[in-house]
């Protein structure tokens, strides 16, 4: 429930100068204004902390009555459950959210600063992957990613924060953790103040001063701390003293075993505060929530900006731009989901009742003493006991249209799931329906994955920054960039990255499994229009999508060369070998098809050249024959890839007139021999080079004729592999469909 509550906040400076005209230093006057800021906040929030609260109840379980009100009432015995439909919608939610971070290979993308545009896509490449795999090997990562969504979607309003300008982790939570002003508009520019409240066991605060130099420095109150942890500490089994001589007994103690006596004494609730000033940047501080005397922490225009600070998640601008005017899933299904738990709580006391058999006792003695006794297939009743027939309503008929009703205006109002689905029926059901009510529950809807992605890829651009430009590096960050540079990626270019501009990389499918292999399945449609690293990347992730990325690497290794690959390169270098009649051997790993687009037309050429006279036969004939044996190797292979079924087709006719050139020309070898035999007059000579002709034509016809049966082979048998796939996916979809 919205307040409406000044935007000022007390204790807060509104102007930029001072009364003598000089810029104020922070906007925050001192310990005693951020305490009134923070009830202030915390009252103008009750209304809503209640609503989140019933919210919650209804996600977790709670029931539609209260019990010990239906137990006064008489009525302890009503049905009174919560049949999780709330929960059911929640988890169908929540699951397109995970696919979007679960079916990624890489979170972000980066973009580089050093060297040329066909140098930096590699390296972009690594450091990419290099940061997911930094970013999902700390423990904690997934499930603040699962916390960040399920109060995205619950509420609609989520936020991820950082405790420090270095560390990158961040923390999550909502408005029942961090407390801003009403009437703020949906940008964390327009935030004046936010204030987070957080709890510390008493060794964690010791921590932070334990070099009190080294602490002051960066603005810790050390003696403020020693106050707090002194007051908070428990006395039990030491006398009571003053603080200071408290402190140091408890900084023994501490230095000993600082888990134990942090954990044996209760925790401190500390308040962070978040203020913006003046020029934009954003001032920190901390202080603790009960009775502090001065800020336990303090360092102005810490962050640049609140971006650094904290990323709010917002499902939309609410209904007036602010954001305590944003709602999320509960607040749409909550009177829908309470009315439908309450409705089939009575449809169940209808069945109960129905089904029971009435009975009416004609006094108390009789209802005292009311009994059965069975004669095996009979019952005998008490006396002065008769049986009440007495039509009971068919409550089933009544409550059923109105579930109906309910059900359907869910699905209307909630556009994280579809209207329909495969237990309803739609217009029309062809194999794209089919393929779609698969996976249709966990569809996300354009509008909240754009809602969500633009928060997300600035929550990864924070961190990103983080990582590349810290000067404390943890451990997790000196293991980034070892890792980076054993893969051939320098730390300069890491740290001149243009953060700018990094990205969250998008999820195919927008959330849901069948919707990322029907767009894999038309990608596969003009896939031959892609050049080979493209294509090369759609089969792995079509192979991903079927068996995760930890096993694509099995069947299909990543595709990190530059474009233009490097294969064009070295086709080139293949065609030189090649026209000086040297035998080059087929690799399986190359880009076959970006070979053949190399090799095809230096072959045509050395046909037209025979054909229009312009090239010596007898000199060309060693080149076509290594031309024609290499490209017929290299189709062999490439005819596995059906994008590749246009190009193996032109090839396989290329090497047709290939064949009849060398064939020509080796008929035009012959003659000549012969008569040049004939002219030197010996008859013994002449047969000699008849025979040797004949067995050197037979042998190039058989080596042919041999390349021909391998490559008419090698196409057919692909032909039938895909057939056999074809014909296994129709089987499979008929079973789905028939079952």
């Amino acid at each position: 429930m919205a307040t409406d509550y000044p935007l000022e906040i007390d204790g807060l400076e509104l102007d930029a100068l001072t009364e003598k005209g000089k810029p104020v230093e922070t906007r925050l006057k001192d310990v005693k204004c951020a305490i009134s800021i923070f009830n202030t906040l915390a009252k103008a929030d009750e209304k809503s902390a209640v609503n989140r609260a019933r919210i919650d109840a209804m996600f977790d379980g709670s029931a539609p009555y209260n019990q010990g009100s239906l137990a006064t009432s008489g009525q302890p015995l009503k049905t009174n459950l919560n049949f999780g439909e709330a929960q059911r919608l929640l988890d169908i939610a929540l699951s397109a959210y995970v696919d979007l971070y679960s079916s990624l290979e890489s979170l972000v993308e980066v973009k580089g600063t050093m060297g040329e545009r066909s140098e930096m896509e590699p390296m972009e490449s690594i450091v990419s992957d290099e940061l997911t795999h930094l970013m999902r090997s700390w423990p904690e990562f997934h499930s603040a990613y699962l916390r960040l969504c399920t109060t995205f979607i619950k509420h609609g309003v989520s936020i991820a924060y950082f405790d420090t300008p270095e560390d990158w982790k961040f923390r999550v939570g909502g408005f029942s953790d961090i407390l801003i002003p009403r009437q703020t508009a949906a940008s964390e520019s327009c935030i004046d103040v936010a204030v987070g409240r957080r709890s510390y066991l008493l060794h964690e605060l010791y921590a932070f001063i334990k070099n009190p130099e080294a602490a002051a420095k960066i603005g810790w109150d050390v003696e403020e701390v020693k106050r707090v942890i002194s007051k908070n500490a428990s006395t039990k089994g030491r006398n009571r003293s003053s603080n200071l001589e408290n402190f140091e007994i408890l900084q023994q103690e501490m230095k000993n075993n600082d888990i134990y006596q942090g954990i044996q004494n209760p925790t401190v609730s500390v308040l962070h505060y978040w203020v913006k000033e003046m020029d934009g940047s954003v001032s920190h501080y901390m202080c603790a929530e009960d009775n502090p005397k001065e800020f336990l922490y303090k360092k102005v225009s810490r962050y640049d900006n609140a971006e650094q600070a904290y990323v709010m998640f917002t499902y939309g601008v609410g209904s007036n731009g602010t954001y305590h005017s944003i709602r999320g899933l509960g607040q749409r299904i909550f009177a829908h989901v309470q009315t439908s738990n309450r409705l089939r709580c009575q449809q169940i006391d209808g069945a109960m009742l129905a089904s029971a058999v009435m009975i009416q006792p004609e006094n108390q003695r009789s209802l005292d003493e009311l009994q059965f006794t069975y004669y095996g297939a009979y019952a005998v009743m008490s006396p002065n006991v008769k049986i009440v027939e007495k039509a009971i309503p068919n409550l089933g008929t009544a409550v059923q249209p109105a579930l109906q009703d309910l059900t359907q205006q869910l699905q209307l109002n909630t556009d994280t799931v579809s209207t329909y689905g495969a237990n309803q029926s739609s217009p029309y059901r062809n194999q794209m329906q089919i393929t779609a009510d698969m996976d249709v529950t966990t569809r996300l809807s354009g509008a909240s994955l754009n809602l969500f992605y633009s928060s997300w890829t600035r929550l990864l651009r924070e961190v990103v920054r983080r990582v590349v430009t810290t000067k404390k590096r943890d451990g997790a960050i000196k293991d980034f960039f070892e890792r980076c540079a054993k893969r051939g990626v320098p730390a300069q270019f890491i740290e001149t990255l243009d953060v700018n501009r990094t990205k969250a990389v998008r999820s195919i499918g927008n959330g849901s499994h069948a919707n990322r292999m029907v767009a894999l399945k038309e990608l596969q449609g003009i896939s031959g229009q892609f050049d080979e690293v493209g294509r090369k990347n759609l089969t792995r992730d079509i192979v991903s999508t079927r068996v995760g990325h930890d096993l694509a690497n099995r069947y299909i290794a990543p595709d990190v060369e530059k474009r233009p690959t490097v294969d064009v390169k070295i086709a080139f270098f293949e065609n030189q070998q090649l026209q000086q009649g040297e035998n080059v051997p087929v690799i399986a790993s190359e880009l076959h098809g970006t070979h053949l687009e190399v090799h095809v037309p230096v072959l045509n050429q050395l046909i037209q050249a025979i054909n229009e006279g312009q090239a010596d036969p007898m000199q060309v004939l060693p080149m076509l024959q290594s031309f024609y044996q290499h490209i017929s190797d290299t189709a062999q292979l490439a005819a596995g890839d059906p994008a590749l079924e246009g190009l193996v087709g032109q090839t396989k006719q290329v090497l047709q007139y290939a064949e009849e050139a060398i064939n020509n020309t080796m008929k035009a070898a012959q003659k000549i021999q012969r008569d040049q035999a004939m002219q030197q007059g010996g008859e013994e000579e002449v047969e000699q080079v008849e025979q040797d002709s004949k067995v050197q034509e037979h042998q190039v016809k058989m080596q042919i004729a041999q390349e021909k049966a391998e490559l008419d082979m090698a196409i057919k048998q692909k032909k039938h592999e895909q057939e056999m796939a074809i014909r296994d996916a129709k089987a499979a979809l008929e079973f789905r469909q028939n079952s």
